[in-house]
């Protein structure tokens, strides 16, 4: 009869074989961790990622620690403790002659991921070229890095060519310009009046120049395809427009009285910004200082967005609706904080991602 397998970390309880995505795995009814054998790791994390036809976990591993006081099952050697990749900092004890792997049951997620795992942070951690310094210098827009969304964002997309149909509809001509923004943008003295309730929505898909247009067209497309790939296309759709009818409330509020128009997504895009920042901490937006480019954490950036956005609302700029700006964002993080923990539940690999083990490059 084959010897049993004892526990790695209990060392008196003995592995039961089990069945973990349809691949046997040795399992520790007490501690809950799992012996993973070369092949049947290596399965797993090929089934767990379409792009890999064949997975080879050893070879992937990042930097070996040393070994530790656990042995292996098999051979009974010491496990030597390696992070799971190169730039993610999760440690698993290794068996470096049989290739077998033993993981704690908090971790198996993440080691069965970890091929998506490698592959998300390699977008994350690429770096900034005189491509995206050209692109930013002249357009004054920042480069994403950030996991690559799973699905195609067509609510995204539909949003964009939405927006853009609506204002080339209307631009051009003086006269009907100016009918739409009498009928259809946010004015507060409306509000206030009891009248033109449907500009709190109307007003979202307007804009008042090509460049303003452009704008909020670009962040729209940078954040909304990976928020639209963590919330589903309805929830989505139904977020975006509520964070724009609750900015259009903030500005209302802030400007009673005013018969200026508000027009625009910015404050929608804004509580986008702020759901953003919360399930993606890790990803990272560049920054144009004069001629230098770097790479910001998503926080850094908004924060200097919002601190632009509160100067500019005290020193009584004209021409931009600082408080649905700020009243959007605000939104936004509310919505984030309320919303995370069911986001990553559904989306591991966000959780993953999010994590203290992700080292990046910036």
């Amino acid at each position: 009869m084959p010897r049993s397998k004892r526990c790695p970390h209990c060392t008196h309880q003995t592995l039961q074989v089990n069945y973990y995505h349809g691949e046997e795995v040795d399992v520790c009814r007490q501690c809950g961790g799992l012996w993973f054998e070369k092949g049947n790791l290596d399965a797993i994390i090929a089934a767990k990622d379409a792009r890999v036809e064949q997975a080879d976990f050893t070879d992937n591993l990042g930097q070996v620690l040393g070994p530790c006081d656990r042995h292996c099952p098999d051979c009974a050697r010491p496990l030597q403790t390696c992070h799971l990749l190169p730039d993610y900092h999760l440690d698993v004890d290794v068996c470096l002659q049989c290739d077998g792997a033993w993981v704690e049951r908090e971790s198996v997620s993440q080691v069965s991921k970890s091929s998506a795992i490698k592959h998300a942070l390699e977008s994350m951690n690429g770096g900034v070229s005189w491509k995206t310094w050209v692109f930013q210098f002249l357009l004054r827009l920042p480069v994403e890095y950030n996991v690559k969304p799973r699905s195609t964002p067509w609510v995204t997309w539909t949003l964009i060519a939405l927006n853009t149909l609506i204002f080339l509809l209307y631009a051009f001509d003086t006269r009907t310009f100016n009918a739409v923004i009498t009928h259809f943008a946010l004015s507060p003295a409306a509000i206030q009046a009891g009248d033109a309730y449907w500009t709190f929505l109307t007003a979202v898909f307007l804009h008042g120049s090509l460049l303003h247009l452009a704008g909020n067209m670009y962040f729209l497309w940078v954040v909304g395809a990976n928020l639209e790939d963590a919330l589903g296309k309805l929830r989505f759709l139904g977020l975006y427009l509520f964070c724009g009818v609750a900015a259009g409330v903030v500005s209302v509020l802030a400007n009673l009285g005013s018969t200026i128009p508000s027009v625009g997504a910015s404050g929608a895009i804004a509580g986008l910004f702020g759901m953003y920042a919360l399930w993606f901490p890790n990803a990272s937006l560049t920054f144009m200082f004069f001629v230098y480019q770097k790479k910001l954490a998503v926080y850094w950036y908004f924060a200097i967005w919002l601190a632009l956005n509160l100067f500019g609302m005290l020193a009584g700029g004209q021409g931009v609706d600082y408080w649905a700006h700020i009243g959007g964002f605000v939104v936004g993080l509310a919505l984030g904080a309320a919303l995370r923990r069911r986001v990553w539940a559904a989306n591991p690999l966000l959780a993953h991602l999010a994590g203290p083990e992700v080292q990046l490059r910036r």
